[in-house]
């Protein structure tokens, strides 16, 4: 499902990844687990091509991360560190701009998550609390029920209720996702 070989990254004279290499199967729950600082999030933009490797090796759904396309964006469900999102949008624009990517969207996943989430469809996402986008960026990576399930610290800075609800999600929702 993802392997990364001997992957080097560098900024200027600032190891942030040096020999990383994993092998990651599929049906598996895998986890980068270190201190501040220690590439996890460097690895995970490598893995989506949003970083070019210094040297090494990294494949996701058996294409080379560097090649990455709609077919294999299609089925990866990525939630980013920073969770941007367009703030200028409503909730329910936002997600009507993202179902145009995934062919597999499911509109009755969404209106469950939705529902599950209390996420208000007629809000602008600038005016929500920072649990609620984290809500409806899981919404949005889940409801087309992806592979592949990337998230980069979703939890970080919520409360055990929305934490909790968003893992029981995950578990309901993508049961065979790696």
């Amino acid at each position: 499902m993802l392997r990364m070989e001997a992957i080097e990254k560098r900024y200027g004279g600032v190891e942030a990844l040096t020999g990383l290499t994993l092998d990651v199967p599929e049906g598996s729950v895998f986890a980068l687990i270190g201190p501040n600082g220690a590439g996890k999030t460097t690895a995970i933009k490598v893995i989506m091509n949003l970083l070019r490797a210094t040297s090494g090796f990294a494949e996701v759904l058996g294409a080379d991360s560097r090649k990455l396309g709609p077919a294999q964006l299609a089925q990866i469900g990525y939630v980013s560190e920073n969770r941007r999102l367009p703030d200028w949008m409503k909730t329910a624009e936002f997600f009507a701009y993202c179902k145009g990517f995934y062919p597999g969207w499911r509109d009755d996943d969404l209106a469950a998550l939705v529902r599950l989430y209390e996420l208000p469809l007629d809000r602008p996402l600038k005016a929500m609390s920072r649990g609620m986008r984290v809500k409806a960026a899981m919404a949005a990576a889940l409801c087309y029920r992806p592979r592949l399930l990337i998230l980069d610290e979703p939890f970080g800075g919520l409360d055990l209720l929305v934490r909790e609800q968003a893992i029981e999600s995950i578990l309901e929702r993508v049961p065979e996702t790696t």
